[in-house]
């Protein structure tokens, strides 16, 4: 495996999501309690067991654009239960937490998380507005010398900008203000980034939000075909775009077998 699967990208700003009208979201549940899940299962360390943010432990610290200022992920006790808050002022940013996962096995990911406040301006189809408060990240194995010539020429590109290999295939969850709810949209730059709108709106900001999806229907709806295997799982908070600021929180992240 690549040490580091989610690659640091001087184009990483258009490969974000935002926020607009509410609606009933499938496959999302308003929580009222405050404690996240757990019992991982020994794949992605809970947010819930970690006191303080190592920039180099499970969760390692993920940059996009050397030059851009980062978001600010710290480990925080919120309700008694620690989870990692976000703090996006005009920057971009995120944590990546390598795995080795068969989707087939654990098709279910679970997670929860709480905004302060939706982006106003914010629009996931425009790369001028491409801004999410919060994310859920995946990337996937596969063999990029299948792809269209477009596509390997794009890849060769972020190598040679960023250093590192471009994942075959990344699935972002977004909270977006002007793109309704189950919306899948490519990135302004490439096919092979797929964000999907799991919050649309302003009506769940301040409140946990908890979801639950099954990645390998949300891989085959976003690429039309089964996935590799998962490599990667990460968070991303960024208000670069839209120039605003937002504060989000995230609590644990589970990957799970269809019997839990």
């Amino acid at each position: 495996m690549k040490s580091a699967v989610l690659a640091v990208l001087t184009v990483a700003a258009a490969l974000a999501g935002c926020a607009a009208p509410s609606g009933a979201r499938p496959g999302a549940t308003e929580s009222a309690s405050a404690s996240p899940a757990t019992g991982a299962s020994g794949v992605l360390a809970p947010f819930s067991g970690i006191e303080r943010l190592d920039p180099k432990g499970p969760w390692a610290t993920w940059i996009f654009h050397p030059t851009k200022k980062p978001t600010q992920f710290r480990s925080v006790s919120v309700d008694g239960v620690r989870v990692v808050e976000a703090v996006s002022e005009q920057s971009i940013s995120g944590l990546q937490h390598q795995v080795d996962v068969d989707p087939g096995e654990r098709p279910i990911l679970e997670w929860r998380w709480r905004v302060d406040r939706v982006l106003e301006t914010a629009d996931m189809r425009d790369r001028h507005g491409d801004d999410s408060p919060v994310r859920v990240v995946l990337a996937f194995e596969g063999d990029v010398s299948t792809l269209p010539l477009k596509e390997q020429m794009f890849f060769e590109r972020v190598k040679l900008l960023g250093g590192q290999d471009m994942p075959y295939a990344t699935v972002m969850y977004v909270w977006c203000n002007r793109v309704e709810a189950e919306t899948v949209t490519p990135s302004a730059f490439t096919s092979r980034v797929q964000k999907i709108v799991v919050e649309s709106g302003g009506e769940g900001v301040g409140q946990w939000r908890s979801y639950r999806r099954d990645i390998v229907a949300d891989y085959e709806r976003a690429f039309g075909r089964k996935p590799g295997r998962l490599v990667a799982v990460g968070v991303m908070s960024d208000t670069d775009n839209t120039r605003l600021s937002a504060r989000g929180w995230y609590g644990d992240i589970r990957l799970l077998s269809r019997a839990e």
